[in-house]
C-alpha cells in the first residue's frame, strides 16, 4: 500500500502531475502582466490609428469623388448654352452680328465693306483633256457682218462661207482666231481684225445677234482672253465672223 502511494506521488508521474500542478503552479508575476497589458495596449493603439487613417483616406477620396462631380456639372451648365460643331444657324447668325458691328456707318452693298461684301464664286476650269470639244459652225464673211435674216431659218444658213472647228466651252476669241487663220488665208494679214458675235434665239425661238469681242491678228487686245463660257452661248449657237481690214 504504502510502495502504490509512493508510486503516485513520484514527480515523474504524469497523471499524478497533471491533477495537481494547477493547484500547485505558482502565480504569474507582476511583470509578465505589465508586459501582456502594455503589448495588448500597443496593439489596440495601432488598430485605431489603421482605422483613423482609413476614415481619412476614404474622406479625401469622397472629397476628391464631390469636386469631381462639381467640375463636370459646371462644365455642363457653362456649355449648355454654347452650340454644337454643327450647329451651323447660331454661328451663322453670330458672323453676321461681327460682321454687322465691323461694318462702317452707311456702307453700302457691293463696295467690299463689312457685312455688304460679296465675294465672287471661284472660277471652275475645264479639263480638256477629259471633256470632249464639241462641233462649232463660224460663218465668215468680208468686211461687215451677215445680216440676221441670213440665219433666220434653221438649216439654210450661207454654208457656202462656213468654217467648222472643234472647240471647248472655255475657247477664248484668241484662240478661235488662231484656228481660223490656219482655214482662212484672208485672216492672215496683221492688220486684220476679227470680229465675232453671237446667234442664238431668243425666248421665242427667233435667232438674235449680239457681239462677243474683237481681235487683232498682230497684237493682243482687251477680248483676247474672252471665253465663250462667260457669253449666252450654249452647245449649237453659232458665230458670225467679219473680217475687217
Amino acid at each position: 500500500m504504502g510502495e502504490r502511494i509512493q508510486r503516485h506521488e513520484h514527480p515523474t508521474h504524469r497523471g499524478f502531475a497533471a491533477r495537481f500542478v494547477p493547484e500547485s503552479m505558482p502565480s504569474e508575476s507582476e511583470s509578465e502582466r505589465e508586459e501582456k497589458e502594455d503589448r495588448r495596449d500597443r496593439r489596440e493603439k495601432r488598430e485605431e490609428k489603421r482605422d483613423r487613417d482609413d476614415r481619412e483616406r476614404g474622406g479625401a477620396a469622397a472629397g476628391a469623388m464631390r469636386s469631381l462631380t462639381g467640375a463636370l456639372a459646371a462644365s455642363a451648365a457653362s456649355t449648355a448654352g454654347r452650340p454644337g460643331p454643327y450647329d451651323r444657324g447660331a454661328r451663322a447668325e453670330r458672323g453676321a452680328e461681327r460682321g454687322a458691328e465691323r461694318a462702317e456707318p452707311g456702307a453700302e452693298a457691293g463696295k467690299g465693306r463689312g457685312k455688304a461684301a460679296i465675294l465672287p464664286p471661284p472660277k471652275k476650269t475645264l479639263d480638256r483633256s477629259r471633256t470632249c470639244p464639241f462641233l462649232l459652225r463660224i460663218f465668215r464673211k468680208i468686211g461687215a457682218h451677215h445680216g440676221i435674216e441670213a440665219f433666220a431659218e434653221r438649216g439654210k444658213e450661207p454654208v457656202d462661207c462656213e468654217l467648222q472647228v472643234y472647240a471647248w466651252p472655255d475657247v477664248t476669241l484668241r484662240e478661235l482666231a488662231d484656228l481660223i487663220k490656219d482655214v482662212a488665208p484672208e485672216a492672215c494679214d496683221p492688220k486684220v481684225r476679227l470680229a465675232f458675235n453671237l446667234i442664238y434665239p431668243d425666248k421665242t425661238g427667233k435667232n438674235v445677234s449680239t457681239s462677243l469681242g474683237t481681235v487683232t491678228c498682230s497684237k493682243r487686245g482687251q477680248d483676247d482672253d474672252k471665253a465663250l463660257s462667260s457669253s449666252k452661248f450654249q452647245t449649237g449657237d453659232l458665230l458670225d465672223l467679219a473680217i475687217l481690214n
